[in-house]
């Protein structure tokens, strides 16, 4: 892709932000959330080694007195969350005006700055042909972040959409809770409840969001075409768009009512935007209403 995804008044606006969570954190490094299920006291517990990104302020500065290294002071109330961003980028995304591969990895990068600003300790993770690829892992901090950043910008679109196979393929999940973010056009049949579900049994709290093309939301067409899909090169011939093109957008409507119902019962957030859309509406409009950002 390799272009800027934003500039730095957008990011300076992402820093009045942050993700937003129902339940107790339970992760596994010191960082900057409180997990309730520790109490409310902030009793020290050790220390770590400083990486860069790391807050100054939790610099143990005795122990640099005596061994001129910096450490990073723990305490029992606050555990890191992981944040792991999972981008479909399978040929499907790159369709679209815009294309939904630069509204995809836009969402994505803002996402992983918001959460590693919170010292999260972030991934990054491509999905495409039932693989799936670590872009980046363990950011933190957002001198992290910005490090990252070229590689988010780089990475390019290719391959079938398979999801559950994708997310099946993924070696990096631990065993604790965590928050998984998944940035998908969903074009992938039945498949999608699937990897919900296997997201869900990886004791994850899932944000899913939808990316579609004004293509897909209100397709143009007249008299007799042929449609080919982008990932496999299959066909099909239509005598009469303007029909087709209406039963279509029921489809569609009912497909996305569908998501968004399995997403209420399932206890996932659920925001669906188009590839046209500002990234402000995006993360501080349709982001804050559908109760992903607070």
């Amino acid at each position: 892709m390799a272009e800027r995804l934003f500039d730095e008044a957008f990011l300076r606006r992402l820093d009045s932000i942050s993700l937003r969570f129902d339940e107790a954190l339970n992760g596994t490094f010191s960082g900057g959330r409180r997990s309730r299920q520790h109490g409310s006291t902030v009793e020290y517990s050790g220390f770590r080694d400083y990486v860069q990104g790391d807050d100054f302020r939790r610099i143990d500065w005795n122990a640099y007195g005596r061994f001129e290294k910096f450490f990073i002071r723990l305490f029992l109330d606050e555990r890191q969350l992981e944040t792991r961003i999972f981008v479909d980028v399978s040929e499907s995304m790159d369709s679209g005006t815009p294309s939904k591969m630069i509204t995809a990895l836009r969402t994505a990068a803002a996402i992983a700055y918001v959460s590693a600003s919170a010292q999260d300790r972030v991934s990054i993770i491509t999905l495409s042909g039932g693989k799936a690829e670590e872009l980046v892992t363990g950011m933190n901090g957002r001198q992290g972040f910005y490090s990252s950043l070229e590689r988010i910008e780089g990475v390019a679109s290719g391959g079938t959409t398979d999801l559950c196979a994708s997310l099946k393929d993924y070696r990096g999940f631990t065993g604790g809770t965590g928050a998984a973010v998944l940035i998908t056009d969903l074009m992938t049949g039945e498949g999608w409840r699937d990897a919900l579900k296997y997201l869900l049994y990886r004791k994850q709290q899932v944000f899913l969001i939808q990316i579609l093309s004004p293509e897909e939301t209100d397709p143009r067409l007249d008299g007799a075409v042929r449609l080919t899909d982008s990932e496999d090169g299959s066909f099909c011939d239509i005598a009469n768009a303007p029909a087709a093109v209406e039963y279509y957008r029921r489809a569609l409507a009912d497909y996305c009512d569908e998501i968004s119902s399995f997403c209420l019962r399932s206890g996932i957030r659920y925001l669906r935007a188009g590839s046209d859309e500002d990234e402000s509406e995006i993360i501080f409009g349709k982001g804050t209403a559908a109760g992903i950002f607070a």
